[in-house]
């Protein structure tokens, strides 16, 4: 089968440009990595092109090059392309809006809350590490209401489910990582390991014409050969188009919006989140300043400054998220404000916000001949949950030890091995998907469904989920057991 953007598939030059380099170490520990040197042809296929360079795909190269494959990255350099995609005001991957974030002093409003298997994940592959530690904060509780806070008292209400670190026996519950921080510290995990690199996005893809490898056609006209092809490139995977696996991506009606505030009060390592008629509001811990009072030039009182900074995902209905988008960034500030009923006090914005729509995901199958999809090319799930990254990162840690257990002479891209990846990653993308979009659904006070007959069985259905979880240590340790693996 060939599958390509236009016309025939071209016969480009083979390798043309590609990178490889003499023994030198790397970042991971006990691995030995090479230094890139151009002017060189790979003679010999790939073990595995990895299709996609941001965070999932930099992290699936990293982790297939540990199990003893060689390992080629293919697309635009998502690292690099940060500034660019931030332009101020100008869509970028998946609908995403954003003021530029590289200001001095200024914080992505992109952010990811990595669980203990991610972090552990990234330690293993040396990117951990490289991250600036002093932009990274921990969460070590969170708390969650059903509806809107009334007033600054009620974010300590009896309502509000609580879940601990602390009493789950754990460092944190996740540690919240802005996406340039993350992505920048994987891409250079990668450039010490001297990969070869094809900053060319993928064309076309032959996955018949050689029994022993697939054929990657670049759009620059390069070619290249592997055993295992990796889709890692997004929720409109074009891996996944060529390969012929059948997928869906299906609108919310609602979009998220993204901004980041200094709060007068301190977040004390606590995620915030409310559900209700507005949509679900999230606030997550960024690290802090100071929190000193400073004396004012001109006024014999001191002047206060931030205690506490966070970044804000609001989820809300199309129409009140055009409304919170086009408001001035001190209004956006008060309307927070207002239905965190003043939970961390007040708040000034640092920047704009930002916005992309939210989809639901889901594919026929995660692999297919030579193929395997890992990230949002495999599922995309609604991000009340925080779940996005950590979902991927699985992927990527079960191909890994997928492909490293396997018998050494047996090609890494033969589809019965590449179905056990497959299976080890059902029932946990399946389980997330329906959780998060199941919590959706129940907590869309404005949907159809419940402004229909089923709206007051859903609002006690709602209420009695809310009080067994929120009255049960068992029921929140279980949760907190599933949400950190």
């Amino acid at each position: 089968m060939i599958a390509e953007s236009a016309g025939s598939l071209p016969d480009g030059p083979e390798v043309g440009g590609a990178t490889r380099s003499p023994w030198r170490r790397g970042l991971c520990p006990g691995r030995t990595y090479n230094r890139p040197m151009t002017g060189s042809r790979y003679a010999s296929v790939f073990d595995v092109a990895v299709v996609g360079r941001a965070a999932v795909g930099l992290a699936t190269g990293l982790a297939l090059a540990r199990a003893g494959l060689r390992v080629a990255m293919v697309g635009p350099d998502a690292a690099g392309a940060e500034t660019a995609r931030s332009a101020p005001g100008q869509p970028g991957a998946a609908g995403f809006v954003a003021a530029s974030p590289h200001a001095a002093g200024d914080w992505d409003n992109r952010v990811f809350a990595l669980s203990p298997s991610s972090r552990a994940l990234l330690e293993s592959l040396g990117a951990w590490q490289a991250m600036d530690a002093e932009r990274i904060a921990p969460v070590h509780d969170m708390r969650i209401w059903p509806e809107a806070a009334d007033g600054p008292s009620s974010a300590f209400a009896p309502k509000a489910i609580h879940f601990s670190a602390w009493q789950a026996g754990i460092d944190a519950l996740a540690w919240i990582v802005e996406n340039r921080n993350l992505t920048r510290a994987l891409a250079q995990a990668c450039r010490f390991a001297g990969f070869a690199t094809f900053d060319s996005p993928l064309s076309a893809l032959d996955l018949e014409g050689d029994p022993a490898a697939a054929r990657l056609v670049l759009g620059d006209g390069r070619t290249l050969k592997a055993r295992l092809v990796v889709g890692a490139d997004g929720a409109s995977s074009r891996v996944r188009e060529l390969a012929g696996i059948a997928g869906s991506l299906t609108d919310y009606p609602q979009r998220a919006v993204v901004a980041n505030f200094d709060t007068s009060l301190p977040h004390r390592d606590c995620a915030y989140q409310w559900f209700g008629a507005h949509g679900i509001l999230a606030l997550l811990p960024l690290p802090a300043g100071t929190g000193h009072a400073q004396p004012s030039a001109s006024a014999a009182a001191p002047t206060a400054v931030p205690t506490g900074r966070c970044s804000i995902v609001w989820s809300a209905p199309h129409a009140l998220a055009d409304e919170l988008l086009a408001l001035e960034p001190a209004d956006l500030a008060a309307r927070v404000e207002a239905v965190s009923g003043g939970a961390l006090g007040r708040m000034t914005p640092i920047g704009p916000a930002a916005g992309w729509p939210l989809r639901l995901g889901k594919v026929d199958s995660l692999v297919a001949r030579r193929v395997a999809l890992v990230g949002d090319a495999a599922h995309v799930v609604h991000p009340l949950a925080g779940q996005g990254m950590n979902l991927g990162f699985g992927d990527v840690q079960v191909l890994a030890d997928t492909l490293r257990g396997r018998e050494a002479p047996r090609d890494p891209g033969e589809l019965l091995l590449l179905r056990r990846y497959e299976r080890s990653r059902a029932e946990p993308v399946l389980a997330m998907r329906l959780a998060t979009d199941g919590l959706q659904k129940l907590f869309d006070t404005g949907s159809t469904l419940s402004q229909g007959p089923f709206g007051a069985p859903l609002a006690a259905l709602r209420g009695l989920g809310w009080r067994a979880v929120a009255s049960s240590g068992l029921l929140r340790r279980l949760l907190v057991s599933q949400a950190v693996r």
